[in-house]
């Protein structure tokens, strides 16, 4: 059975998070009607005028993907891309993905806020998911700080291809990746590491999933000399949130733990940013905002995985108490760290919390998630993550699947022994910054050093979280770029 007139509407999040169920549309905008059909049976679509379908035709022979009909119901024709046989799937949903944006911008250009879309002819499931999400994701602006709000998006979808429950659970997915774009597109005035932990707890019951927030006095007692040290420079108190989601019928045992870097803001310490290095750095906690999005969304998806979400939290500033170079400090598990760059520091955060994982849950998996180095950026731009892994052999194919699949792509770097002696110190048993060029190696190194022998991943998403400049349906500020490919690759493990 397909879906009928299931409605959706993007919205501010800051108001509802996001994507919110819309039946009633009103008729005060203007609206249109964008209409999915296969190149092929063009010829036999009855209710365009013979004079549209040659139109049309000119056009997909020409390799357009879509056309605009300004009529006084405006018309988008979306054709099915061509050489679509040959393209590889996951290539293939994100030349869709990349249209669903493209009519988005011609419908704000034309101020066309409601739409329905209907499928006529694609006959592709996959396909039609594709297109939506791009709607989904192209639709998000951030926008709280501005006088004049823009329009929010409407869309009806009637489809015979596509039924509520697999729409729903694109909405899920699309309400969590929107919700972390906010959180990361927030300027450091709006979220402290204080109001981070107040958002993992925000309705998060309701989805089954149980928030502890730390108290400062208890990040003390267990000891986490890393989240400790880099919060001295600040006037505002460290927070560490723990979130886990266990299902009654969870299929694993042993956690999967996502554990998330929550610098709020990083003027880099004593190591002081310069110039324009500071200008992004509110969006130093993506890495929280990526864990805190994906356990949600598997929550909302009723995944039937055991996860928990460590997020670490402090912004990385200077006073008269901050750590300074030479510093040694002493982490959760007691190992001592000599402080070499304090710009290094949400390593430390990574961490302490990483040897708690490993102390207390002794993981399945430990993920951890965040704009680490510089090292990444050069190294793959805004194009992929850069991924590190020990002992976690088994999982390196499904991920690079499912970053094909989403178009959330990722590069794995080698993490050969011969990079350990970067680490080496004179005083303290490790140090947290290595000398070498391989930047984003050594980072990672220096966190799977808190792993122990469990399996340990490491995303590096410096490179891909925030975009200056709009790329499709991402950007511009904040992407998320990350959640897609673990849940799918979560889903796999099921």
């Amino acid at each position: 059975m397909g879906l009928r007139q299931k409605s959706f509407e993007v919205v501010n999040p800051e108001a509802s998070f996001l994507l919110q169920l819309n039946i009633e549309m009103t008729m005060k905008t203007k609206k249109a009607s964008i209409l999915l059909f296969r190149r092929d049976l063009l010829a036999k679509v009855s209710l365009l005028e013979q004079e549209e379908i040659a139109y049309l035709k000119d056009r997909a022979e020409d390799g357009k993907d879509f056309c605009y009909i300004p009529v006084p119901e405006a018309r988008f024709i979306v054709l099915w891309p061509k050489d679509a046989e040959t393209m590889p799937q996951g290539e293939l949903l994100e030349k869709i993905r990349v249209t669903a944006s493209r009519i988005l911008d011609k419908m704000r250009d034309e101020k066309i806020f409601k739409a329905t879309v209907v499928d006529h002819s694609w006959q592709s499931a996959e396909g039609v998911s594709a297109f939506m999400e791009g709607l989904y994701l192209g639709s998000y602006r951030f926008d709280t700080f501005k006088k004049e709000k823009k329009e929010k998006f409407s869309f009806n979808l009637e489809s015979d291809t596509l039924d509520a429950k697999a729409l729903g659970r694109i909405e899920d997915v699309c309400k969590e990746v929107n919700r972390s774009k906010y959180l990361i597109d927030l300027p450091f005035s709006a979220l402290n590491a204080k109001q981070l932990g107040e958002w993992a707890e925000k309705d998060a019951e309701d989805l089954g999933i149980k928030v502890d927030v730390w108290p400062y006095a208890k990040i003390e007692k267990a000891g986490m000399g890393g989240l400790l040290g880099v919060n001295q420079g600040s006037v505002d108190k460290a927070t560490f949130t723990e979130m886990r989601y266990k299902p009654a019928k969870a299929v694993n045992k042993k956690p999967i733990v996502l554990v998330g870097k929550g610098i709020v803001f990083d003027a880099g310490g004593m190591n002081i940013k310069t110039g324009s290095y500071m200008d992004d750095m509110k969006t130093d906690m993506a890495g929280a905002a990526l864990a805190m999005g994906i356990i949600r969304a598997a929550a909302r998806l009723r995944l039937p995985l055991y996860i928990v979400a460590l997020l670490p939290a402090t912004d990385n500033r200077l006073n008269g108490n901050a750590l300074v170079c030479g510093d040694v400090i002493t982490m959760y598990d007691g190992t001592t760290v000599e402080i070499t760059n304090t710009d290094a520091e949400g390593r430390l955060l990574l961490a302490d919390a990483v040897a708690y994982a490993t102390a207390e849950y002794s993981p399945m998996l430990t993920v951890s998630m965040a704009t680490l180095t510089g090292a990444a950026s050069r190294a793959l731009g805004s194009q992929g993550i850069a991924a590190m892994q020990q002992g976690a052999d088994q999982y390196v194919d499904a991920l690079l699947q499912s970053g094909e699949r989403v178009h959330e792509r990722l590069c794995f770097f080698p993490m050969w022994k011969e990079y350990d002696k970067e680490l080496d110190s004179d005083v303290a048993d490790i140090k947290n910054c290595g000398n070498g060029p391989a930047g984003m190696i050594t980072a990672a190194k220096f966190v799977q050093y808190f792993a122990k022998e469990t399996p340990f991943l490491h995303l590096d998403v410096a490179g891909v979280e925030f975009l200056h400049k709009k790329d499709a349906y991402r950007g511009p500020g904040a992407t998320a770029f990350g959640i897609r490919m673990v849940l799918d690759f979560l889903q796999g493990l099921c």
